[in-house]
């Protein structure tokens, strides 16, 4: 009875336009067709029975059912794309699909809220994350219930294949076409912003999918515009209002299909590390391998280039121990080679370097695309000593290769020298060689991670978090206390007097002034306010911890530096209105809604800014990445923390040794005080060895660079520290 009086509901709605009311059943499925009516009817039946309701209150049901639906409606589109036999078997695999998800909700063992709050803090894949944490991932469970229900084996096979490969199983053409066209509209979805939850988290296009279906041979724009008319029309039926996927975001879409293509590289490629640390060839370094020695985990929970960078140089350092190792990034408007990232002796001074296109030996393998070893420097005609004379360093022996992802180049890593002064070897340079293939794959992905979440997270003109995010940031109870305290409070601010020529808003003009506005919300917010640009016109501050007076203080504030910045202009004056409202957390779920009322007019902005290609924006964003981080204090006398630890150390060069006194102590610098004379010299290597005064009475064993010599007491840098060590 529900399913007939929704069905005539459809019929007889303004979308079919008939001029007479049809109340007979049978009427209506010759408007709509069997078809129609067969997908409704399983559609409703799905939803009722197994998806209305969950267990966990970060499982949104409703954002979940929606990606069902949509990738139900856009797996039957590229079924006709594809031209396979029959799309509405299609789309019920592609309604099926994620059905895993709800049985881990309801029958699981763990919490799949917590799972979905895991995801929100780390880099890993929602499948990835399932398997670690459940055990199982939600395309095996739902492939499971699917077979003991009986349903016919080619949906069970897309359920289960839709995350995993299957290039070796004996499937027929069929099978395979089916399960590659669920796979695609799952991905297509997500690049859309109607993922199965509300986090940037696209998942990864089996290799086998793009060599059962050519992706560029469909329009796929027209594709998941047919698909978001659909669900317009479907969320009717359902008497929903889903949460809106604004416009088509074709940037969007084609930034994740490259960012899927390096997925699929990084995770069916071996971590080179892993046959090394196999072979336990503990002569490479003197950590231990097992602890230590690994690349693919590390990298695939980095969480931004820097993050990968330092994890890749880390490794470099573990396996290679060299003097002195770097990337060099190409700047893509001079060709200059960059000294991007520095690890060793003169880092201080080679940080931010440059060396002219072509030049040197990085500049050869540059231009090259060619790995290199050079043994003795002095014989080699390409080496440029340019860099020896600033920083007072003699390089001998030098291996480097480049950065490159197909086509792509836009880096070189090099190392020079080896703590045991002996030469690289031809191994040395294929291990590396490896690493750095495996490496440049990681940052291509996290580049276009990177530039996803700014599309989605960011406004472009202002660089200010956008609409999407403050929904998100109030979306929950607990995350607004844990954020924001018990009592907060919001400034709506509306610019007035913004220019419309010719009916057509914005304009370089409109530009300047919003972005004159944004500085100025920047300048006088506290370090833990949070700033939105919500529309066009209109920004949101919201302050942690702030009462009624203190965000009156704020608003006056604005508004006084404001004043200053914006002289009285007759023809286009600019004002800046403000709002302020004081808010309990526990309230904090109406606050949406709070803004709507009061923004009923605000128009969405959408980020598509063109995200441009890695080769010619590399550079840049890690010399922007390296700005922010803040350089390092002056190591005086009050760094770390002060202790009192009786040690060893044993010199590398000479193998002197003797006792010390560790004084101070942090996660990169050690501070201590030496038994008797010696010939340590600033800039010598130290192997030392101390206990902690912690309940487990830890050892540490460690190599350290002798940074300051003032009579017995020496100041030392951690050789190569890990990438969370931090002062």
């Amino acid at each position: 009875p529900g399913i007939s009086v929704r069905v005539l509901e459809i019929v007889n709605s303004a979308m079919y336009g008939l001029k007479r009311k049809i109340t007979a059943l049978s009427e209506a499925v010759v408007f709509l067709g069997l078809d129609e009516i067969k997908k409704l009817a399983i559609g409703m039946t799905v939803f009722e029975k197994l998806f209305k309701t969950g267990r966990a209150e970060k499982f949104d049901r409703l954002l979940f059912w929606r990606h069902c639906i949509s990738v139900a409606v856009l797996s039957m589109e590229i079924a006709k794309e594809t031209r396979y036999p029959d799309p509405e078997e299609a789309y019920i695999a592609g309604l099926l699909h994620d059905i895993g998800k709800v049985l881990l909700d309801i029958q699981g063992q763990v919490n799949y809220g917590d799972l979905i709050n895991e995801l929100e803090n780390t880099a890993d894949l929602v499948i990835e994350k399932e398997r670690s944490l459940l055990g199982l991932g939600h395309d095996d469970v739902g492939a499971f219930f699917c077979s003991l229900w009986k349903l016919p084996e080619k949906l069970s096979m897309a359920v289960k294949y839709h995350h995993q490969p299957f290039e070796h199983l004996s499937l027929t053409h069929e099978e395979k076409h089916l399960i590659s066209i669920v796979s695609a509209a799952d991905f297509l979805c997500w690049t859309q912003g109607i993922g199965s939850f509300d986090i940037i988290r696209p998942p990864i296009l089996p290799p086998e999918v793009e060599k059962t279906i050519d992706l560029s041979s469909i329009n796929l724009i027209d594709c998941i515009q047919r698909m978001n008319k659909e669900v317009d029309n479907i969320s009717k039926f359902y008497h929903f209002v889903f949460p809106s996927a604004n416009q088509l975001k074709e940037n969007l879409l084609w930034t994740n299909l490259k960012l899927s293509k390096a997925n699929t590289r990084y995770y069916y490629q071996e971590d080179p590390l892993t046959r090394l640390r196999e072979e336990g060839d503990s002569s490479k370094s003197r950590m231990s391998f097992e602890m230590e020695l690994e690349l693919g985990k590390p990298l695939a929970k980095a969480k931004n280039i820097k993050e990968v960078l330092d994890i890749v140089m880390y490794q470099v350092g573990l396996v290679f121990e060299p003097l002195h190792w770097s990337i060099l990034l190409k700047d893509p408007k001079t060709e200059d080679m960059v000294f991007s990232v520095v690890v060793g002796s003169s880092k201080d001074k080679l940080q931010g370097a440059r060396l002219p296109k072509g030049e040197g030996l990085a500049g050869y393998i540059m231009e090259k695309g060619e790995a290199l070893i050079v043994e003795d420097v002095e014989k080699d005609s390409r080496f440029s000593s340019r860099v020896d004379q600033y920083t007072g360093f003699k390089t001998r022996s030098i291996i480097g290769t480049p950065l490159k992802t197909g086509d792509k180049m836009f880096g070189v890593i090099e190392l020079i020298n080896k703590i045991n002064e002996e030469k690289f070897t031809g191994k040395d340079l294929k291990i590396l060689s490896s690493i750095a293939e495996y490496a440049a794959i990681a940052i291509e992905r996290a580049y276009y991670n990177q530039a996803l979440t700014a599309l989605a997270t960011k406004d472009a003109l202002t660089g200010l978090k956008n609409r999407w995010s403050f929904e998100r940031a109030v979306s929950s109870k607990d995350d607004v206390m844990k954020r924001y305290g018990t009592i907060f409070s919001m400034l709506i601010t509306v610019v007035d007097g913004l220019r419309d020529d010719e009916g057509i808003s914005g304009g370089t003009g409109n530009d300047d002034v919003l972005k004159r506005i944004a500085e100025i919300l920047n300048t006088t917010k506290r370090r833990q306010d949070d700033i939105f640009r919500y529309g066009e016109d209109t920004f949101i501050l919201l302050l942690p911890l702030t009462y009624a007076d203190d965000a009156d203080l704020a608003k006056h504030r604005i508004l006084k530096t404001f004043s200053s910045a914006f002289t009285p202009n007759l023809q286009a004056p600019i004002q800046l209105q403000i709002q302020a409202y004081t808010v309990s957390a526990e309230d904090s779920v109406h606050l949406k809604t709070l803004v709507k009322g009061v923004l009923p007019k605000s128009k969405l902005l959408l980020n598509d800014s063109r995200v441009k290609e890695i080769e010619d924006n590399l550079q840049t964003l890690v010399e922007k990445e390296n700005k922010k981080t803040e350089p390092d204090a002056d190591k005086g006398p009050a760094f770390g923390k002060a202790v009192s630890l009786t040690g060893e150390f044993i010199r590398l060069k000479t193998r002197e040794s003797g006792y010390i006194q560790v004084e101070r102590l942090s996660m990169l610098t050690v501070g201590f005080r030496i038994s008797k004379s010696n010939r340590i010299e600033v800039n010598d290597f130290l192997d030392i060895k101390f206990i902690l005064d912690d309940l487990k009475k830890s050892i540490i064993d460690r190599r350290v660079v002798v940074r300051e010599i003032k009579a017995t007491y020496i100041l030392a840098d951690f050789y190569n520290p890990p990438p969370y060590a931090k002062d």
